[in-house]
């Protein structure tokens, strides 16, 4: 069905849109990071797995490490660098998420007449994504948890329900599809061939003004992307130095250049 079609691609389209692509950009978090501007947690299950303050201080499993001054500087500069990388990181993830639910909401209000707000079961299904996403990325001030425990939790929300919601708005639509039918039909100016081609080129424009303004907002947040693909690159590196000199950081790393390399 043509609604189904233009639904599903424009929220898979704009939901993946300012995500890292690139094979060297490998950003696997298997636990629950907290950054804030003082210091860097990683933890599991409310236990410390390792804390870097804001001096580059370092604990592990709340024992504090040995350090020298070296080695705390390139903490402190890990620690900031990685607050700045979640930081940019959730807000393409808000943007993205906002970029769906805006082109959802327009398919929708085109198709059927109604927006997003009226098709109760595809509300309540991006409402669990943006629960799902809300589960993974909390904020308070200055302060960010990003829960890598909960990451199935985003899974879920597009599982089967999620599906059924889709396959309930498409089929609720129809009438309305069916509706600008029958009024392009018999209605308007021309005769019958002319009317339907009329039709024709207004769904065409709207799905082209779609995809020039969807297509305008995710080259902007593909930009950013590749900006954050770069300085993932970087803080793998220093999270690499960082594990030549304390070893003991390597069971924890954030940042891999192969994917099968941080299954713990």
């Amino acid at each position: 069905m043509m609604s189904s079609l233009v639904l599903t691609t424009a929220l898979a389209f704009t939901l993946s849109s300012g995500t890292v692509q690139h094979q060297q950009c490998n950003f696997q978090l298997q636990h629950d990071l907290t950054l804030s501007p003082q210091q860097l947690t990683l933890s599991s299950a409310g236990s410390e797995l390792w804390r870097i303050d804001q001096d580059g201080n370092f604990w592990l499993q709340q024992e504090a490490q040995q350090t020298t001054p070296a080695q705390r500087a390139q903490l402190m500069q890990y620690r900031e660098g990685v607050y700045q990388q979640g930081q940019s990181t959730v807000r393409i993830v808000v943007e993205a998420m906002d970029l769906a639910y805006s082109a959802v909401d327009q398919v929708l209000t085109e198709l059927t007449g109604r927006p997003l707000a009226q098709h109760k079961a595809m509300q309540s299904a991006m409402q669990q994504v943006d629960d799902a996403r809300s589960r993974i990325i909390a904020e308070q001030g200055d302060t960010l948890v990003i829960r890598g425990s909960q990451l199935d939790a985003l899974d879920e929300a597009f599982g089967p329900e999620f599906e059924a919601a889709v396959e309930e708005v498409v089929k609720s639509s129809m009438g309305s599809i069916f509706w600008q039918l029958g009024k392009a039909f018999f209605s308007g100016e021309g005769n019958f061939e002319q009317r339907m081609e009329a039709f024709g080129q207004r769904m065409e424009k709207f799905g082209e003004e779609l995809e020039a303004s969807m297509n305008l907002k995710a080259e902007a947040l593909e930009q950013r992307g590749d900006a954050l693909c770069e300085h993932i690159q970087q803080l793998t590196l220093l999270e690499q130095s960082l594990i030549s000199e304390l070893p003991q950081l390597a069971p924890y790393a954030l940042f891999q250049q192969d994917a099968q390399a941080n299954r713990r």
